[in-house]
């Protein structure tokens, strides 16, 4: 009797220590190899990927998150339509706003090497100006639904098409009125300065990015440095 209570009782415990192990399989490989192969390596593998595209997606979030100087009106702290339209998208995400917003540091001042201090004050006051500018449109446009948002400056590369070597990258920012039309970014063309140093549409040529709008269009451009 006290032989067939211990067998009992060893077999329950060896059954409870089975279905605690969380991983198991019925093909009688226990004691011989993994039981939780392959799901424990491709749980693994899987992390490992996904965290090589981690910097790629908060960078990106970043520059999404940027207000550039082509939405302020040319060496000013005044908003453009594409800037306040641009507030209104970040101010709309869903399910909420991200409160990180980031300005670009003015690079729309002219530099004179004989008066670099100069200079310096007047980036440092006009990055002052714009922030200030951002916050007041933010907190006029989320009216009754307020957010705290953290406005800081930084200097970015401007993200786009490299269509001129060595000149850099260039982004056309359709108007509110042309986004509406379903209008997208028009085909690439060669690159003509027009006097001002504003990248123009060439006779007969067609539009790209770091061009001039297309006939009838009210888009902006970053003007060429």
């Amino acid at each position: 009797m006290k032989k067939s209570m211990s067998k009992v009782l060893a077999g329950a415990f060896l059954a409870g220590g089975i279905v605690a192990t969380g991983c198991h399989t019925a093909d009688g490989w226990f004691g011989h190899g993994d039981p939780c192969w392959p799901d424990r390596y491709s749980n693994e593998s899987r992390a490992a990927v996904v965290a090589n595209f981690q910097p790629q997606v908060e960078n990106g979030q970043v520059l999404d998150q940027t207000v550039w100087d082509m939405h302020f009106e040319y060496g000013t702290d005044k908003l453009n339509g594409a800037g306040m339209d641009k507030l209104d998208q970040l101010a709309r995400r869903r399910p909420h706003p991200d409160p990180r917003v980031f300005v670009q540091t003015a690079r729309d001042i002219a530099y004179d090497p004989a008066k670099t201090d100069d200079y310096v004050a007047k980036r440092q006051e006009l990055d002052t100006k714009r922030v200030a500018a951002v916050q007041k449109y933010l907190a006029t446009s989320l009216t009754g639904r307020q957010v705290a948002f953290d406005v800081q400056v930084h200097d970015p590369a401007l993200p786009g098409i490299e269509t001129s070597p060595g000149v850099g990258p260039r982004v056309y920012v359709p108007a509110p009125s042309d986004r509406a039309k379903g209008s997208g970014v028009p085909p690439l063309g060669p690159i003509v300065l027009a006097p001002g140093g504003i990248a123009a549409t060439p006779p007969g040529g067609s539009s790209g990015p770091g061009m001039a709008p297309p006939p009838g269009s009210s888009g902006s451009v970053a003007p060429v440095r």
